[in-house]
């Protein structure tokens, strides 16, 4: 037994128990950065300080006004001068008449202020709209049974398409539907075709018109070759995050055989009316993603059947 005196801390503990912490000496401790002269504080912020920050307002508007709205935000997350920057109205205002071209200024400006307080920007965050940066993509799979041999199982086959949806400021759309990746897609979809289109193939797509109203997408398209089948769809505008718009819902897919070869209004319900001379569709009917331009080359979209079977569009 060892006896504790004034000067006797006691036995030392076993070294199997002892706590090894050597950063505890560091608590408490606080480094201090070197002083040096004013003068030589000044010459590092100049030289830390990006050059875009010493140009005035107006040559910044200028070049902020050549961005699309989602290289704003981008911007904004610069620095703080660039984030006030780029409050200025009059760039929310362009951003506005540009995603609803068909609406007129006048309408849009009694939009703006009965249920946005004239705020241009709450405008363009918060009010649904198609986007023209991209294609929206419904990637479906479905299962086929193969063919029989002797006495072999018949085996079984997971299929994958896609359906491909690009609208215009015009009120016009490009439609394919094609088991191609949206890589090799992207291309032929991102101008109207001047002349007659074809609908084989890969070069082929099928153009038609769309009416959108709030958050609802109507388009009809009449099948080149053939005046008598016309394909309708309803569609919902959402977004996953806020003033993304990144999502189409497939409310109605029909396909009408008109054989009097008339044009037939489109009605603002597909099902409304005429429901004996429609087809509806139940497969294939995945939700729209959108792929933006600079993304279609790496875009999850592009992965084959061996890598992704299913994709949740969220």
């Amino acid at each position: 037994m060892v006896e504790r005196g004034a000067g006797n801390a006691g036995p030392a503990a076993p070294a199997w128990l002892e706590q090894r912490r050597p950063w505890f000496a560091l608590y408490g401790l606080r480094l201090k950065r070197k002083k040096g002269s004013d003068s030589e504080r000044d010459e590092d912020e100049e030289e830390e300080r990006s050059p875009f920050v010493l140009l005035p307002q107006d040559i910044l508007f200028k070049i902020f006004r050549s961005c699309d709205p989602y290289s704003l935000g981008n911007t904004a997350c610069v620095c703080k001068h660039f984030l006030e920057s780029i409050q200025n109205s009059d760039l929310w205002r362009k951003a506005c008449l540009e995603a609803w071209p068909h609406r007129g200024l006048g309408k849009i400006d009694r939009l703006l202020k009965k249920n946005y307080g004239g705020n241009w920007k709450k405008l363009w965050l918060n009010q649904p709209r198609l986007r023209w940066d991209g294609i929206y993509v419904s990637r479906n799979t479905y299962i086929k049974t193969g063919i029989a041999e002797w006495r072999v199982k018949n085996p079984v086959h997971l299929v994958l398409y896609y359906r491909y949806i690009r609208f215009f400021p015009d009120g016009q759309f490009l439609y394919k539907t094609t088991p191609a990746t949206v890589s090799k897609v992207a291309r032929r979809m991102r101008e109207m075709p001047t002349g007659p289109t074809e609908m084989q193939g890969e070069e082929g797509v099928v153009a038609g018109r769309y009416h959108f109203h709030h958050d609802l997408v109507y388009t009809s398209m009449v099948y080149p070759g053939s005046r008598a089948t016309e394909i309708r769809s309803k569609l919902q505008l959402r977004s996953t995050t806020p003033a993304r718009n990144n999502r189409l819902d497939i409310l109605a897919l029909m396909s009408y055989r008109r054989e009097s070869g008339q044009y037939i209004p489109m009605d603002p319900d597909p099902q409304a009316a005429d429901e004996d001379d429609a087809k509806g569709f139940t497969r294939g009917l995945n939700t729209y993603c959108f792929v933006p331009w600079h993304r279609v080359q790496t875009s999850e979209m592009n992965l084959g059947i061996d890598q992704m079977d299913y994709f949740c569009t969220g």
